[in-house]
């Protein structure tokens, strides 16, 4: 199941997904709008690989309460955007989306496994502020509550070791 899910993400990011309102974005706020979506599903598809729903059932916990922590702030905050458009700037729903993924991982089987979530979940932000769509801080806000949220609801896998060679770089479990 998890190897199945690895060339799904390929296929993914190879192809791409054809996005009907990404006319006259830039290309890094297209892949920032991509890896807002790939970095979560990424982390639910390690969950869900796992036997038992433990897993799966503190992502959702994790990512259901990030979610309606940030709309509930984007509401009660009503901030402006860089750009104008709305007061729905603080904080970003792609940082946090993206963020939630990468510390679930690392919550749940260690840093090695969310080293590139990490990276992609950091273009993210930088991809919202570059759109200027989001101030710095309306990032960091997203990736603060994001990873509070993890870690409040995901508890460490036990049984999980991490591996590092040249053909592959990822988690294995052992059980």
């Amino acid at each position: 199941m998890f190897k199945i899910f690895h060339i799904f993400i390929m296929v993914l990011i190879l192809f791409g997904v054809q996005d009907v309102y990404a006319r006259g974005k830039s290309t890094i706020e297209k892949i920032g709008d991509y890896t807002q979506v790939i970095v979560p599903a990424y982390a639910f598809g390690m969950a869900i690989s796992e036997e038992g729903w433990t897993g799966a059932k503190q992502f959702a916990y994790s990512f259901g309460t990030m979610e309606a922590t940030v709309y509930g702030l984007k509401y009660a905050v009503e901030e402006r955007r860089p750009n104008k458009a709305d007061n729905r700037s603080f904080p970003s729903g792609h940082t946090a989306s993206a963020f939630s993924g990468a510390t679930f991982i690392h919550a749940r089987y260690g840093l090695m496994p969310a080293v590139v979530p990490y990276v992609m979940a950091g273009f993210t932000a930088y991809s919202r502020i570059h759109a200027n769509k989001h101030w710095w801080w309306d990032t960091l806000a997203g990736a603060s509550i994001a990873g509070i949220m993890s870690y409040t609801f995901v508890d460490r896998r036990n049984g999980v070791s991490v591996s590092a060679s040249p053909q592959y770089i990822g988690f294995k479990a052992t059980f």
